[in-house]
């Protein structure tokens, strides 16, 4: 009660909730998830703090793979004060967080989550004398494209997006509806339109599916990577089918997390296949 009577002081109470007549026991719904979050953000912080002292003290660590750990130990830190930092962007005037810090605070996450896979991948491993040019231009492609679509998908997130225009493929009837460009300078709506959120994620995604199609059949008979291209190319489908599902049924809580799930082990076949173009196999 003490904690709910203090979040009636913020603008999200008094703008929107306080006309939904919130009871405590919805309140506590909110502040359980909120709750949770924060925790495991410690948790996480602990995991990678503690292992490292013990075994920096028992002198197990090189130094090369000991500046690794403190540089995610350090990206780590800066994840909880951008997650602050997002937090603190709810609790003005506009009852809702920034699209933009939200949308940071996501990629960091993929960076840490990436970076972090990364280091395991290397342990025992060496670089190649030689890397095949081609198949590195297109999985960077495919992972800056993929980037693209983590900030789009936090700024439909951030803005509830989601929850308008629940039709596919076409939005408002249309292809390419006369409200995508009714922001002022254009570029704007890139930042500011929640239809133009929904349609460059919509049809990213249908570039990032054909592209990854076009990854694994060129690389179908490469034995080091053709496995981990075809199974990219399966996920990529399941995810474009979950986020069609996702988007007809208003964002299903449900579906919304199966959305994120699979785009996090999208981003590590992504770094997977990288990692196996550069570096050798392990010599452990």
């Amino acid at each position: 009660e003490e904690e709910f009577n203090k979040y009636k002081m913020y603008p999200e109470y008094k703008k929107i909730n306080q006309f939904n007549f919130m009871t405590i026991d919805e309140y506590k719904r909110i502040y359980f998830w909120e709750y949770i979050h924060r925790v495991l953000g410690r948790i996480i912080g602990l995991l990678f703090i503690l292992p490292f002292l013990f075994f920096k003290f028992k002198n197990k660590l090189n130094t090369n793979l000991s500046k690794k750990i403190v540089a995610a130990i350090f990206l780590v830190i800066i994840q909880g004060v951008l997650g602050w930092y997002m937090v603190k962007s709810g609790l003005v005037n506009n009852p809702h967080v920034s699209q933009f810090r939200l949308a940071l605070h996501l990629l960091l996450a993929f960076y840490l989550l990436v970076f972090t896979y990364w280091i395991k991948l290397s342990l025992g491993n060496v670089k190649k004398t030689e890397i095949n040019a081609s198949n590195l231009f297109h999985i960077n492609c495919i992972l800056y494209i993929f980037m693209i679509q983590i900030v789009y998908g936090a700024f439909i997130a951030g803005t509830k997006a989601g929850k308008l225009w629940n039709t596919f493929p076409l939005i408002d009837g249309e292809f390419f509806p006369s409200q995508l460009i009714s922001l002022k300078p254009i570029y704007s709506n890139f930042l500011n339109n929640m239809m133009m959120f929904q349609f460059v994620h919509r049809y990213v995604a249908v570039i990032l599916l054909a592209y990854c199609g076009y990854y694994y059949f060129k690389t179908a008979s490469n034995d080091r990577i053709g496995k981990y291209s075809g199974l990219l190319f399966m996920v990529v489908i399941n995810q474009f089918i979950l986020g069609i599902m996702t988007l007809l049924t208003g964002v299903q809580i449900e579906l919304g997390i199966l959305h994120q799930f699979f785009a996090i082990i999208l981003i590590l076949i992504i770094v997977r296949i990288k990692h196996s173009i550069v570096y050798s196999d392990s010599i452990i």
